[in-house]
């Protein structure tokens, strides 16, 4: 009987110790399950990725995608229009060009528009946002009485918003809007060379004044294919300095800026702004302009006093066969990107969030 009751809880344990390890096999199992299983979001933002979505499903979003390039091409063969808006060849559904991502013409909110065949909707992949497109060479025919209508049609789209006040919209782009304007570089140092600017060192946080005239020579002696090997400017004030800015009034440039319909609208003082200012001299909201020198790889060599460099100790010396070639970087990169970021109006509980509008210009030094 001794002997008997001694076996029993022998059994038990090894009972145990085996559902312990079934209990691990079926949590391995769960968590391949998890691991196999794609995630799906029913959040709106969310693409379609391939891999996702079975092969079923993917016949059913080719089909509706077809309706809706059936409805597009027996919509929009109405004569009357094709005669008011014509797009050129060069421009055809779905791809406006080879270098531009899949464009989609037709959505529910262009309906009601006038000009809804030269407004074109891409949406990103990566985050899936929708961004306007419109081509200044889709524009050309239109008369200035039409281009302001257009402007508005436009604007009032890119910011348009839902009923919980979101965007539908993250950016709206006019392609080729900006090809009356002059070289913004050669236009300042040539009017007010010895306009004061900030300029940033490469490699270095320090920031040196310099004149307008002296910065235009550094861009153009190490300019190449569209960048320059020199320091950006910081950003100068068009409207007026206050306290510590650096810039000017410059009322020519803004009223050359004021030429576009776009911007006539969208500037501090513009029809659509909600500020009521009596004189651009009084806007604290800018326009503000500022020079990059574009994204790119910098030899070390290049850099002035590069902080890369450090000093060898005589330890690293001794043991330099186990010194990584990675301690001293032959080039550096530059980034020249805006990080995710918020504009904002007013100060303290007023503070609200505003739409920025800019002109991106190239810096061509001549060479066209």
């Amino acid at each position: 009987l001794s002997t008997g009751g001694k076996e029993k809880p022998k059994t038990n344990a090894e009972e145990l110790q085996i559902k312990k390890v079934k209990k691990k096999k079926k949590k391995k199992h769960k968590e391949n399950e998890k691991r196999k299983r794609p995630k799906m979001y029913s959040k709106s933002i969310q693409t379609i990725c391939s891999g996702l979505v079975s092969d079923i499903e993917d016949q059913e979003a080719k089909g509706i995608i077809d309706d809706h390039l059936k409805d597009f091409s027996g919509k929009n063969m109405d004569p009357k229009k094709d005669c008011e808006s014509k797009i050129p060849e060069n421009s055809e559904f779905p791809f406006v060009s080879l270098k531009e991502p899949r464009v989609q013409n037709k959505l529910k909110r262009l309906d009601t528009l006038e000009f809804k065949q030269l407004i074109h909707i891409e949406h990103q992949p990566n985050g899936g946002a929708s961004v306007i497109h419109a081509y200044s060479n889709e524009l050309s025919h239109l008369s200035p009485v039409e281009m302001e209508r257009f402007a508005e049609e436009f604007v009032g789209l890119v910011f348009s918003e839902n009923e919980n006040c979101a965007a539908y919209y993250v950016m709206g782009i006019v392609h080729g809007a900006a090809t009356y304007l002059p070289d913004f570089l050669d236009y300042f140092s040539f009017n007010f060379p010895n306009s004061p600017v900030k300029m940033e060192i490469l490699g270095k946080k320090d920031i040196e004044t310099t004149t307008m005239s002296n910065f235009h020579a550094q861009v153009k002696r190490t300019y190449s294919h569209g960048t320059y090997r020199a320091g950006p400017m910081r950003q100068i004030s068009l409207v007026g300095a206050v306290d510590e800015e650096v810039g000017d009034y410059f009322p020519e440039f803004l009223d050359m800026l004021e030429e576009s319909p776009f911007l006539k609208c969208t500037l501090p003082w513009g029809t659509l702004s909600s500020l009521k200012l009596e004189s651009r001299k009084d806007s604290d909201d800018g326009p503000i302009m500022w020079v990059r020198p574009g994204e790119q790889m910098i030899p070390v060599a290049d850099m002035p006093k590069s902080p890369f460099k450090r000093k060898r100790t005589t330890n690293e010396i001794k043991n330099l066969q186990y010194l990584p070639r990675t301690s001293e970087p032959r080039e550096m990169l530059f980034e020249d990107r805006t990080r995710a970021h918020a504009d904002h109006i007013g100060q303290g509980f007023e503070r609200q969030t505003t739409a920025a509008v800019g002109v991106l210009k190239a810096v061509h030094c001549g060479e066209w």
